[in-house]
């Protein structure tokens, strides 16, 4: 009789009164609506710049309150509910950024959209799935100022990198020389007269017993009495 009953049919077999009742189908399934090319969203980064965005939103409708939907908005809900609203959420989270961050952070705008659009359609009986994000677009001369800088800045941690490496390097270097000279410090402290006397000894002892050597030379500026080897009393 010109009204709406407010009362789903659940799916499946229903008994209606023809002539007298109508039944209107609204799916409950998962739906896809996409704001691409055309239907791109624009909007202005913080910092003044145009930002194009393409994105797919997926979503569904309450099944309990697929009637309310149907009186206040009819069957054209997607443009009069999910275009509006994440037309506004986008135009609202861009103009939070930078062009930079747009560039860089996708996945902080995918959160933050996810946030807002969530909460604005539960109000109006959707709930949202997911928001896919297909296309960011900056003005071309922005993507290559922002490209150039990164490089630069990656440039200047590379050479900061190298330059604590080689600081490391000289501290090594500098570590194992103090040692080495240090050593022989220590080396140095042991060589006392008798010990080298005692050592040079054993040397031409060694040297002596030796099947090849027939004389033995001695300085006699050591204070030593010379000795000769004789081979006749070798065994």
């Amino acid at each position: 009789l010109g009204k709406a009953d407010m009362d789903e049919l659940p799916p499946g077999l229903n008994f209606i009164i023809p002539a007298v009742q109508r039944v209107i189908k609204m799916s409950v399934r998962t739906h896809s609506y996409d704001l691409r090319g055309a239907n791109s969203i624009n909007s202005l980064s913080k910092d003044g710049l145009t930002i194009n965005t393409e994105l797919t939103v997926l979503y569904k409708i309450k099944p309990d309150k697929a009637a309310e939907i149907y009186v206040e908005y009819g069957l054209d809900y997607e443009s009069k509910i999910i275009k509006p609203v994440i037309r506004s959420a986008v135009r609202d989270v861009i103009a939070t950024l930078d062009s930079s961050q747009v560039y860089q952070e996708r996945e902080l705008i995918q959160k933050k959209l996810m946030e807002t659009v969530s909460k604005e359609l539960e109000k109006r009986y959707i709930l949202l799935d997911e928001i896919l994000i297909r296309d960011i677009r900056l003005p071309k001369r922005v993507v290559e100022a922002i490209e150039q800088k990164r490089r630069a800045y990656e440039e200047m941690q590379k050479m900061k990198f190298v330059v604590e490496r080689e600081k490391l390097e000289a501290e090594r270097k500098r570590v194992e020389a103090k040692g080495i000279a240090d050593a022989n410090k220590i080396i140095a402290g042991s060589l006392t007269k008798e010990y080298l006397q005692w050592k040079f000894i054993e040397n031409i002892k060694a040297y002596a017993q030796g099947d090849n050597n027939t004389v033995i030379l001695i300085p006699y500026d050591q204070q030593m009495t010379p000795i000769i080897n004789i081979p006749n009393i070798k065994k």
